[in-house]
């Protein structure tokens, strides 16, 4: 059995998540008073007691979703559950470098409140949009972003062999749906703040650079399957290029699971709140092993499932 632990992206947060976790375990309670202190604000709170509108906002969802990431992880560490590689959806990359020991939880911490902000002070509100596409090959949609004409989008995020999702100007956007439906292909638009992964995040990309020439990374201990291009990096040198690179690059979801399973990896877990990876693994791998940890009950199937 080799073991790759998955980390969630922005938007499956909810409220109260982790919170049976934070209460039952002491390697999650560790991991938010750290968290906690590394922000200087009780992020905490806002997972366990914030309304959905507070979690929905890119200040508070990048933070949330990195605590919950790590906190799930950290507890199977305690249970002595260890990955073999690790990979992180977009802003779950962050935790993946921390769990392998690439950057510090306080140093995490630090630099993910600053992408969330960048991120979302880049474009300004209203300006920037999201859609899913449903049932649709990548070539496809691929091929609908290079008719329009209307503003700019392009592939964001390739979810699935199913399921790709596109970013850009409103007006873009709204036209790749237009010329999607016209082909009878489903298109659903996201409820996001930002249009990420695009080059209009390119003040985002810039503020992260910079940020990142004082940042000291490590070799991870053990690889990480980065978003822009999938491949497994272990030269601590090369990550704050591919860092800043994501901000404005597509997320290659699909070419990180295969890589990850021809590198041997049968069993998938997905860390942090919702279901949304494992999702994306069932549509795109055969013959794995997929589970997850996000509270109490996922974490008592999980670990019966590995010590069985």
């Amino acid at each position: 059995m080799k073991i790759g632990v998955l980390f969630s992206g922005q938007g499956a947060q909810y409220p109260g998540m982790m919170k049976d976790l934070y209460e039952s375990e002491p390697a999650a309670k560790d991991l938010f008073d750290k968290a906690d202190a590394a922000l200087g604000r009780e992020i905490s709170k806002v997972c366990f007691e914030g309304t959905q509108e507070e979690l929905n906002l890119t200040h508070n969802t990048q933070p949330c979703m990195l605590a919950g990431d790590l906190a799930a992880s950290l507890i199977l560490r305690a249970h002595g559950i260890e990955a073999d590689a690790v990979a992180g959806f977009s802003l779950g990359e962050y935790a993946a470098l921390a769990y392998a020991g690439a950057i510090s939880i306080e140093e995490v911490f630090r630099i993910i409140q600053i992408r969330a902000d960048a991120m979302q002070e880049a474009v300004a509100p209203g300006e920037g949009a999201m859609a899913a596409f449903v049932g649709a090959s990548a070539k496809q949609v691929e091929e609908i972003c290079g008719k329009v004409t209307r503003g700019y989008v392009v592939p964001a995020n390739y979810n699935s062999p199913v399921q790709t999702v596109v970013s850009g100007s409103v007006s873009g956007v709204d036209e790749a749906c237009e010329l999607a439906e016209a082909s009878e292909l489903r298109c659903v638009r996201l409820a996001v703040s930002a249009p990420f992964h695009c080059a209009l995040m390119e003040p985002a990309a810039k503020r992260l650079e910079k940020e990142f020439g004082s940042t000291s990374f490590r070799n991870p201990s053990v690889p990480v399957y980065m978003n822009v291009d999938g491949k497994p990096v272990t030269d601590g040198a090369l990550i704050a290029e591919l860092l800043v690179k994501q901000a404005m690059s597509p997320v290659r979801w699909v070419q990180t699971l295969e890589n990850m399973q021809a590198d041997g990896i049968d069993t998938f877990i997905e860390c942090g709140a919702g279901k949304t990876l494992s999702g994306l693994v069932k549509k795109t791998l055969k013959d794995v092993r997929i589970l997850r940890v996000e509270n109490v009950k996922t974490l008592k199937e999980t670990l019966e499932e590995l010590t069985a």
